[in-house]
């Protein structure tokens, strides 16, 4: 039998590999943890930063609770009681037959303690949607400006987003790490491989200084205007840049 989540074969039967349980288990116990935080973010007078302890003040919104957030909340309750009662060979959608009266955060942490968690039935779809609401509960606990989308996973091809400052990124689906640095170099590689990937000098120089490679828009439309740099009607090649930034040309341009 495979695994449900990741294919490795299993030879004890189980629903998921011993890897793919203690993933399973650490999400659980994550957001476990975040629950907190995500009453604190039901405030949308302000963020609470998420897992930084900085708060930030906002506009005065029309509401007065981030309707997204309470949404999200509503969304992992239901899936961790859910999650429960399939553990316990309770009908998941019987809430009648469900004498559990702990906190979310409990109920939370009971799961991901459950000795039936990597054995019945349904456990690599579970995983899956857990994953899921993971990842929105990341995305509403650190404001989006400080994390952008940096390029995908080498093993599963999800896209990455990493803080300006992160040296390090982890794939929310695989769990492989991998440096940021390298993550951006791979997409950067992959827009100067495609001749059909293109442009506006704005966005080829920005795609490079995320990866590390200086080059300015002028100097872009420079060469565009000196005939080294050939415009398309939807923009400039990355892979004309590209070898531009390697070639001799660059030394006379940069001098």
């Amino acid at each position: 039998m495979n695994c449900q989540n990741c294919n490795t074969i299993i030879e004890n039967g189980y629903a998921l590999c011993t890897a793919c349980e203690l993933r399973f288990a650490g999400t659980l116990l994550r957001l476990a943890r975040d629950v907190t935080p995500l009453h604190d973010s039901l405030d949308a007078t302000l963020h609470p930063g998420g897992h930084s302890p900085v708060r930030i003040q906002t506009a005065t919104p029309p509401t007065p609770i981030r309707l997204d957030v309470l949404d999200l909340i509503d969304m992992l309750d239901a899936t961790a009681r859910e999650l429960w009662r399939c553990l316990n060979g309770i009908d998941a959608l019987d809430w009648r037959k469900d004498k559990r009266n702990e906190d979310l955060k409990a109920t939370l942490i009971a799961c991901a303690g459950h000795p039936r968690l990597a054995t019945f039935a349904d456990a690599g779809f579970y995983m899956h949607v857990v994953d899921g609401i993971a990842r929105k509960v990341d995305t509403a606990l650190d404001p989006p400006e400080q994390r952008r989308e940096i390029g995908t996973c080498e093993l599963c091809e999800t896209m990455l987003t990493a803080g300006a400052n992160d040296q390090w990124v982890t794939c929310p689906v695989c769990g492989r790490e991998q440096r940021a640095q390298t993550v951006k170099l791979r997409r950067l590689k992959t827009l100067c491989w495609d001749d059909s990937k293109r442009g506006s000098a704005a966005d080829i120089a920005k795609a490079f200084a995320e990866a590390g490679i200086k080059v300015s828009r002028k100097t872009i439309t420079m060469w565009g205007q000196r005939d080294k740099l050939f415009r398309h009607a939807d923009g400039y090649a990355y892979c004309d840049v590209y070898r531009l930034l390697i070639g001799p040309a660059d030394l006379t341009v940069m001098a």
